[in-house]
């Protein structure tokens, strides 16, 4: 029966929290707690030299914190922005200039001419060189 109360004691959470577990409880470092939070919250001894605050105290604490320090989603939500001046323009300028490659400035394709039939038949002679029967050496 003695487990059983123990365990239902350890499940409720203090009501005072000692000085060494207070900056965990908020989730902060000790420096940054002794700075941000001390100063604003009551602190009372415990035992000898033991220190502790209020548990409830710190929750309103961080509750103001919160309201106070919250940043906005609907204000910083515009991450889609252009990385570019040139995309930001009206849609009846085109903003991105076309460019034409090197080589089809050089070379202008001749009229009437199929570098695809061309290139079929020459890869079928190929490939018939490659299967096809070889003579016989003797």
């Amino acid at each position: 029966m003695a487990n059983a109360t123990a365990a239902k004691v350890s499940a409720i959470a203090p009501r005072f929290i000692r000085f060494g577990d207070a900056p965990g409880y908020l989730g902060m470092c000790r420096d940054e707690f002794n700075k941000t939070v001390r100063p604003h919250v009551q602190e009372f001894p415990i035992g000898k030299q033991g220190v502790a605050f209020d548990r409830l105290e710190l929750d309103e604490w961080a509750d103001a914190y919160i309201a106070a320090k919250s940043i906005e989603k609907a204000s910083v939500q515009d991450n889609n922005r252009p990385r570019s001046e040139r995309q930001g323009k009206a849609d009846k300028e085109n903003p991105w200039p076309k460019r034409q490659s090197q080589a089809s400035r050089k070379c202008p394709a001749a009229s009437g001419k199929s570098t695809k039939s061309t290139g079929e038949s020459e890869f079928k002679r190929a490939l018939a060189l490659v299967t096809g029967k070889r003579p016989s050496s003797t």
